[in-house]
């Protein structure tokens, strides 16, 4: 995996919003999809195809008029040409990275092709923020559609591979428009190209589209990451901007403070951040955050780095989450 992370000083909001783009088309890979500069709102949108290069990750970075923030959203998909998003994920209020508008401050910064997780300083203050895909509980296989897809009963749909599916369960279909719940009723692994019948289809899809168990699991989070965030889908697909609400939880079991270190060898146990949506409609435990974990607060200081055998943590007291270590 093609993991990078960096630490710099940021002159202020503008000058971050610059080298974050930097750091992430240059050095990790992400492709530039929409540059929004010269816009009274600065932004860039950002793509990735994943660390799989099977995955649709569209981030947009805005240095909007509200104060000492960068607004992030998350999207089904971006119209480059319209300089829109589709079906996108966000709040006003919550989704961004915290900034200063008027003066320099630290940044550190940790990506690959799947997620970002930043980390702000401001005055003596950590805050954090996660956006991208998570480290999924269910399948990531995914079939392309050979053909267009029309609404009906029964749908007989012809896709690159019918193997990953089993017939009458449940999937999501996608593409750069919809996005929905399907049940796969039979398949056909002999016919070429392979077919799904699929028992309701309500929307069209267009040649390319996906069907998975599990599509774009891209979560954007809230400025006290791990915390809240907003979803860009759910297991039945897309309801509105905050319609795919969740948060994240330490995997800890509050026993995280009888191992900062322990007594027996003074060694540092580390949690997974799960990822779950909490909504009583729609409750589901649906993976975990991607090289970010719990740890207690007497491992060490914030800026202090664990070294676990090559492989090192930068370690961080973040507002609204407590103690993390983040993989450098």
């Amino acid at each position: 995996m093609a993991y990078h992370s960096t630490t710099g000083t940021a002159d202020n909001s503008a000058d971050f919003l610059v080298k974050l783009k930097d750091f992430l088309t240059t050095v990790v890979g992400w492709t530039l999809h929409d540059d929004g500069s010269a816009q009274a709102d600065p932004y860039y949108v950002l793509k990735s195809s994943g660390e799989s290069g099977a995955e649709d990750v569209y981030l947009q970075f805005v240095d909007d008029s509200n104060a000492d923030r960068i607004a992030v959203r998350g999207c089904l998909y971006w119209n480059a040409a319209a300089h829109a998003g589709v079906k996108e994920a966000y709040h006003n209020s919550y989704t961004y990275v915290r900034t200063v508008d008027a003066s320099p401050f630290l940044y550190w910064l940790f990506a690959d092709l799947d997620h970002l997780f930043i980390v702000t300083k401001v005055v003596t203050t950590y805050y954090g923020h996660y956006s991208g895909l998570i480290k999924r509980f269910w399948s990531g296989a995914v079939a392309i559609t050979q053909a267009a897809a029309a609404p009906g009963s029964d749908v007989v749909v012809q896709v690159n591979d019918a193997s990953i599916f089993t017939a009458n369960s449940y999937y999501l279909i996608k593409d750069d428009a919809e996005i929905e719940r399907v049940q796969v009723t039979a398949i056909d692994t002999a016919s070429t190209p392979n077919t799904v019948t699929l028992a309701n289809l309500v929307n069209t899809y267009a040649t390319g589209a996906k069907i998975g168990e599990d599509l774009q699991p891209v979560i954007v989070g809230w400025y006290q990451m791990p915390g809240s965030f907003y979803a860009l889908n759910r297991f039945d697909g897309w309801a509105s901007s905050t319609g795919q609400s969740g948060s994240c939880a330490a995997a800890h079991g509050n026993f995280h403070t009888a191992a900062n270190p322990d007594q027996r060898y003074g060694l540092v146990t580390m949690f997974p951040w799960l990822a779950a949506h909490t909504s009583s409609t729609y409750k589901e435990l649906r993976g975990e955050l991607i090289e970010v974990y719990a740890i207690g607060s007497g491992a060490a200081d914030s800026e202090d780095v664990l070294d676990l055998g090559g492989t090192t943590y930068k370690i961080f007291n973040l507002s609204g989450s407590a103690w993390c270590a983040v993989k450098e």
